[in-house]
Parts: structure tokens; C-alpha cells; sequence
């Protein structure tokens, strides 16, 4: 029996013993990761029905890539390292990315661990240092009767992993090692170079030294007018490697390639071809490339490269790339239908899920799945402000569940206040991230904003605070469907309003329902006294809970208060 290896490009491996498949770090989205020249997403494969085991090395999004991951059975094994990065969020974790794509057949690994696959196949789980951003990440040694084979990407050289491979050295058939580090901004590097590579190798001792990694990934040489985490490229690592090692060690070729080994001998090595097809050649259908890379909130032309209404993008550059790929959109509600039956909300990055969210999850929640795959469908058009939005993309959404007879009435009811609420925080938010534009805080501002309140206070009395228009009042009835999360029973209603530090959700008890309601040009001295009388409270608690309560809001916000009459 024969063992192959191929390197697909990047990190990404298929590992091939008779009937058994074992992929390592898939990115299957595009031949190469293509850093410097966009692409449209394609599978690599033609065919992942018949993977039976899922590697990753750590949970870097070039590593474990959810648009790829999407293509792949949700029962297909998993084996993840599970030291979650310290101090982040639990949601960023290995296993729980990969339960939020709906996977079920995780298999956590430690390092030291060896797991055993059908086939005679070992993967050995080394140590390594974790990235310089504080991600755990292990390298892994393939063993099966006729190769020994050690991925050895994104890793530095450090004594915890040469403790480890003590006893391979010498033995190992072939060593993948990084193509060059990738450049940290703070200074730093998160992999060997080239030369850290040669010399870790020397140590090593491997048959064959092949390279791999970000840098082997670029579609083009590096640019000198820009800013590059990887500096160098394959032409370098060749040129550093020629000096110090013999040729015969040297693998020359670039990915796509399959490496053939029979008792430790590397017989012969072919270039391969991807597959460009969208379908499957046999097996159970799966999504488009193009539409799971849309779905997670990867760019459309660009799968390795998160793509989001984010600090970095106005809302008209984050829908732009979205217009070359409408029309594919629309005709693909059965692929959406199923994306959206099988993985958690919080994968889902679709314009509908950052306009609509709340009326998304209304329809996922009542399982509504085609009608809500029609709403991920409707793409916003091009806009030149946010305004366009209301006459564009929400009259869309609003016609859509109009249209659509079969609803229950309750459900409809639900849809309609989720539109409303959809509505009004998308307009807060817009003006939220203006204000983040413009709002300066600094120990000299804040000095200033104490003495504005001071002022205010001595003056409290003679006042008429008025409501502001940048404000969302929501009624404890419906906020259930405003955050899934449960409010506390004192919570009267919560109101939403704009910041520099983005939207707020602040819950108020009836006492503050009551004040807000009285912001209606009447001074603060008649509020005082008709708030007084009607909870039976003494005036100077009133006065001084009214005090707090709006210079608070004012302090978090300009807008959701005016002082000024």
C-alpha cells in the first residue's frame, strides 16, 4: 500500500491510505490564497463526501476557514486543539466555531496526544510556541507505514518542540517548514524564516524539506509601496535554501502537488489540478464556494479576507462587492435555506443579518427557513447615504413579509415590530459611528463636561429637557424581541439610544419610564412635583433620582437630551 500527501497551498494538506482521507487545515476555497489578486471562490475539490477526518493545527481563520469548513459534512470528525487563546471571548474558540457551523463530531486533542485513525495512520500532536497573539497552536507529525511526515507551519523553533521531536530526528521522510515569517507590526515574527527554518532543519534532520505557509500563498511578488506581512516570497526562501542544504533535500515545486511514498521512499511527485466546479462529482449536495463565503462575512471575490461593516468600512464600501454577485444570490435560496437550518446565528454575516437581525432570527426562530433564505437573498443597492436605505432595502424586507400569505398572525405581528426595531437601530447606529467621528475625550474634555454639569445642576429646577430624535423606546412586551436575552422584572421598557462608544441598550424601571415621559417642555420643577404626587415619593428623592438619572444619559450621549430651553 501506497501513502500520498498533497499540498493544496497555504497550510492545507489531504493525507491519502487506502480508502482513508485526512485533511490538515483545509482552505478549499481557492487554489492559492490570494493576498494580492482577487478571485471568485470556487471549491478546490471537486468532491469532500469522502473526507473522514478533519485536522487543524489552531484556530487562526487561514487554518480553520468556515467557508471552506461549510463544504464539508456536518458529520464528518474533527480533531482541534482545545486550549482556547487566554483571556478571549468563548466564542472564539476552536470548538465553539466549529459547533456554531453545526459540526457534531468533535474529537478535542492536547499536546503529547497521539490519535490513531483507521488505516494504520498516526498523527502525533507536538508542542509549539503559542503566536504572537497569544494563540495555542501545536505542530503535527504524520506517521502511516510509509512515510513520516512533519507540519511544521506557523510554528518557531522552540526547545518544547525539538524535546518532542528527539527521537524522529534523523528519521523523518519529509519536513513542510515555513516559507518566511510573517511580519508583526508591533515587531515581531510569528513563524521561522527562512534561515530559522534551514537551521531547525539541520537540527532535524528530515529526507526532504519542502516549504509552505502565508508567504508561499501570494499570488504576486511583494510590493515596496506597501505594507506587507509577508516580505519575502518562494524566490527568496529558494535562494536562502540552495546555500544551505543539498538540492537532492529540496522540494522545488509549488502547490498544488502529490507527494507518492512506499516504505519510506518517495516515488514520484505530480502536479495537480483543481476542481472548478461548483457541484460535486459524486456525493450529497453542498453549498456554492461563493455563497458560503458570503454567508460567513468573507469578501465575495476575495474568501481569506473578513468582509464587514466594520471601524474600517462605510456602509456604500462594504456593499459595493456585493453588487457582482446579486443575481447568484437570488437564485440560490436552497443552498441559503440550508446554511441558515445548520448553523448558528452568530456565523451568519449576510447583509440580512447586520441590517435585519431581529427579524432574521424572528423567521430562523420560528423555523421559517424559506422565507428567511429569501430575506439573506434581497441585497441592498448601491447607496449614497443611509436614508437610501429606508425607500431601498427596508421597503424590500417590508414587501417581501407583506407578501407572503401563509404567516400566522402572531408571527406577523412579531415581524412587524422586529422591522420597526430593525429600522430605527440601523439609523442609531449610522449615527453612532458619526459621533465615534467626531467626540474627543480626553482629561481636559471631561474637566469641561463636570463644570457643564455643575452648571446644569445649580440651574436643575428652571429647566425644560426635551427628548432628542436619536432615541428607540421599546415596551417590555416587545423587548423579548429586541436581545435574546431575558429582562429583569423591575425593567419598565428599554431605551435605545446613540453613542460615541455605539448603540446602547439601557433597561429602565418605571420610575425612569416616568421621568422620560414628562421630557415634555414642562419644567423640571413641575416634573418634580407631578412625579412626587403620583408615586407619593418626597420631592428632594425625585429631584435628585431625576438629576442623576438624565445627566447620566447626557453624559453618555448629546443627543438623547436637550437642555437647552
Amino acid at each position: 500500500m501506497q501513502t500520498f500527501i498533497e499540498h493544496l497551498g497555504h497550510t492545507s494538506f489531504v493525507i491519502h491510505r487506502g480508502p482513508l482521507r485526512v485533511l490538515i487545515d483545509p482552505v478549499l476555497v481557492l487554489r492559492e490564497l490570494e493576498f494580492r489578486q482577487p478571485a471568485c471562490p470556487a471549491w478546490f475539490f471537486d468532491d469532500l463526501s469522502s473526507v473522514d477526518a478533519v485536522f487543524f493545527s489552531h484556530a487562526h481563520d487561514d487554518h480553520l476557514h468556515p467557508p471552506s469548513l461549510l463544504g464539508l459534512r456536518e458529520d464528518v470528525a474533527l480533531y482541534f486543539l482545545d486550549k482556547p487563546k487566554p483571556g478571549a471571548a468563548p466564542e472564539s474558540s476552536a470548538r465553539a466555531i466549529l459547533t456554531a457551523l453545526g459540526f457534531r463530531n468533535l474529537h478535542p486533542f492536547l499536546e503529547g496526544d497521539v490519535v490513531e485513525l483507521a488505516q494504520d495512520v498516526r498523527i502525533h500532536i507536538l508542542p509549539a510556541q503559542c503566536s504572537g497573539e497569544g494563540e495555542e497552536q501545536c505542530a503535527l507529525l504524520v506517521e502511516t507505514p510509509e512515510v513520516l511526515a512533519l507540519d511544521a507551519v506557523d510554528v518557531t523553533d522552540s526547545p518544547r518542540t525539538r524535546e518532542a521531536l528527539e527521537a524522529f530526528r534523523g528519521r523523518i521522510d519529509v519536513a513542510f517548514v515555513p516559507t518566511g515569517a510573517s511580519v508583526q507590526w508591533q515587531g515581531f515574527w510569528n513563524q521561522m524564516d527562512a534561515v530559522g527554518a534551514l537551521a531547525f532543519c539541520d537540527w532535524l534532520k528530515p529526507a526532504r524539506i519542502a516549504t509552505c505557509g502565508g508567504t508561499l500563498s501570494m499570488a504576486g511578488r511583494p510590493r515596496e509601496d506597501r505594507l506587507e506581512r509577508y516580505p519575502v516570497d518562494r524566490a527568496h526562501w529558494m535562494a536562502a535554501a540552495v546555500t544551505r542544504a543539498h538540492d537532492s533535500v529540496l522540494l522545488p515545486w509549488k502547490p498544488p502537488y502529490r507527494l507518492v511514498y512506499d516504505k519510506h521512499d518517495l516515488e514520484r511527485c505530480s502536479l495537480l489540478q483543481p476542481g472548478r466546479r461548483f457541484e460535486p462529482a459524486r456525493g450529497p449536495q453542498r453549498p456554492q464556494a461563493l455563497l458560503t463565503t458570503f454567508f460567513t462575512g468573507y469578501h465575495p471575490s476575495k474568501p481569506i479576507q473578513r468582509w464587514g461593516w466594520g471601524d474600517n468600512n462605510d456602509l456604500a464600501r462594504w456593499l459595493e462587492p456585493f453588487e457582482a454577485i446579486r443575481e447568484v444570490v437570488r437564485a440560490s435560496t436552497r443552498d441559503l435555506r440550508y446554511l441558515l437550518e445548520r448553523c448558528q446565528s452568530s456565523v451568519n454575516k449576510t447583509p440580512a443579518a447586520v441590517l435585519v437581525p431581529r427579524t432574521l432570527r424572528c423567521l430562523v426562530e420560528a423555523r421559517a427557513f424559506e422565507l428567511a433564505a429569501r430575506l439573506v437573498s434581497l441585497l441592498p443597492s448601491k447607496i449614497a447615504e443611509p436614508a437610501d436605505m429606508d425607500a431601498g432595502y427596508f421597503a424590500a424586507v417590508e414587501a417581501l413579509l407583506q407578501g407572503e400569505p401563509a404567516l400566522a398572525a402572531p408571527l406577523r405581528e412579531d415581524l412587524a415590530a422586529c422591522q420597526w426595531m430593525d429600522r430605527g437601530l440601523f439609523h442609531l447606529q449610522c449615527m453612532s459611528r458619526r459621533m465615534k467621528e467626531l467626540v474627543r475625550r480626553d482629561e481636559r474634555t471631561e474637566a469641561l463636561r463636570s463644570s457643564h454639569l455643575s452648571v446644569l445642576r445649580d440651574s436643575l429646577l428652571q429647566r425644560r429637557p426635551v427628548l432628542g430624535p436619536y432615541h428607540l423606546r421599546v415596551t417590555q412586551e416587545l423587548a423579548r424581541l429586541l436581545d435574546a436575552r431575558p429582562l429583569s422584572p423591575e425593567t419598565s421598557e428599554v431605551l435605545c439610544y446613540a453613542s460615541p462608544g455605539g448603540l446602547r441598550y439601557q433597561p429602565l424601571s418605571t420610575l425612569e419610564s416616568l421621568l422620560l415621559e414628562q421630557c415634555d417642555g414642562r419644567t423640571v420643577a413641575e416634573m418634580v412635583g407631578d412625579v412626587s404626587a403620583a408615586l407619593s415619593l418626597p420631592q428632594d428623592d425625585v429631584r435628585s433620582a431625576l438629576f442623576t438619572f438624565l445627566s447620566h444619559l447626557t453624559h453618555e450621549s448629546p443627543l438623547v437630551l436637550d437642555w437647552s430651553h
